[in-house]
Parts: structure tokens; sequence; C-alpha cells
């Protein structure tokens, strides 16, 4: 009879272990499934970043360079402004002195 429940025991035993063992597995499972998860959102996330990252920089670039572009044409701008004013000047002074030798 001692053999009998030695059997019992020792299966009930085995069948514990194995369902503990089980639950573990299943446990271990899930755990490293949510760090694969984990590191899937991670990665989606820095790849995003990354590539806003990377547009902003092009979109700084391209400001950067149309400003350059905007200040190169206002000198030019501001020279033909200044030839203008300049010529002005001279059609202005040769008004007046038309107007004075008119006068006398």
């Amino acid at each position: 009879m001692e053999t009998n429940t030695l059997i019992k025991n020792l299966k009930i035993i085995v069948i514990l272990a194995f369902i503990i063992a089980l639950i573990g597995a299943l446990l271990f499972l899930f755990y490293s499934f949510t760090i694969f998860w984990q590191a899937i959102a991670a990665t989606i996330v820095a790849v995003f970043l990354s590539i806003l990252i990377i547009l902003l920089i092009i979109l700084a670039a391209y400001l950067w360079i149309k400003l350059l572009t905007i200040k190169r044409e206002l000198n030019a701008y501001r020279m033909e402004s200044n030839r203008l004013k300049a010529e002005l000047q001279k059609c202005k002074n040769k008004l007046d002195e038309n107007r004075i030798d008119e006068s006398k």
C-alpha cells in the first residue's frame, strides 16, 4: 500500500510540477512578447522622431537658403533704388536749372 500511495503522490507531484512549469513557460512567453512589443514600439517611435528631425533639418536649410537669396535680392533692389534716387536728383537739378534759365 505504501508503494501505491507513493506512486499516487509522485504522480500528483509530477502533474503539479508540469502545471507550474507550463504556467511559468506561459508567463515567460508573455513577458518576452511584451519585451518584444516594447522594442518594436520604441523602434517605431525612434524612426518617427528621426524622420521628423531630418525633415526639420531640411526645412531649416531651405529657409536659410531662401533667406540668403532674399537678402541678395534686397541688396540688389537697394542699389537700384540708390541709383534711381541719384538719377532722379540729377533730373530734378536739371529741371531746376531749366526753370531758372527760363525765368531769366
